[in-house]
């Protein structure tokens, strides 16, 4: 892909409020780890990826999707290097987060999506800030609550980003 449509999504990243609105305190990234990738690292680190790992039919998982940085940059390479529509590209990507005002940001960001409050490492843990269909997208994607499951279970072959 050329530097010119790197730059493009870049741009685009940007436009869409990476951390706007939510007050990220000491206490807050200690209790949950929350780290926050810049744009340009995102894009260094998604340009290394192979681009038809982004492409249509392709599934993108981030597990801990935090405000959406690395589901935004690979909805923009299914859309400007792809071709794809946005509303086809938003089908394959997917997002879990513990913290339900970074989910709603990525949903925002994203325009769409399935982001879900959810514990990629423990599917069955209900959280406090999970709703229920929030609930009940996690039970569809790592399926029934009474059996074990790991993210592993879930990906298989598809593509994680995080």
């Amino acid at each position: 892909m050329s530097r010119g449509l790197w730059d493009e999504i870049g741009t685009r990243m940007r436009s869409h409020g990476y951390m706007k609105g939510v007050e990220r305190t000491v206490e807050r990234v200690r209790r949950t780890g929350e780290i926050f990738t810049p744009t340009d690292l995102v894009i260094e680190m998604i340009s290394e990826i192979p681009l038809d790992a982004l492409g249509p039919g392709r599934t993108i998982l981030d597990p801990a999707c935090g405000d959406g940085q690395f589901l935004v940059a690979a909805k923009w390479v299914k859309v400007l290097h792809h071709g794809m529509i946005e509303a086809d590209a938003l089908t394959d990507i997917y997002g879990i987060d513990i913290m339900r005002d970074n989910v709603e940001l990525c949903r925002l960001r994203l325009g769409g999506g399935t982001i879900v409050v959810g514990d990629a490492l423990q599917p069955a843990r209900f959280l406090p800030e999970q709703s229920e269909e929030d609930r009940r997208r996690m039970l569809a994607l790592f399926g029934d609550a009474s059996e074990p499951q790991t993210l592993f279970d879930f990906v298989d072959q598809e593509v994680a980003i995080s």
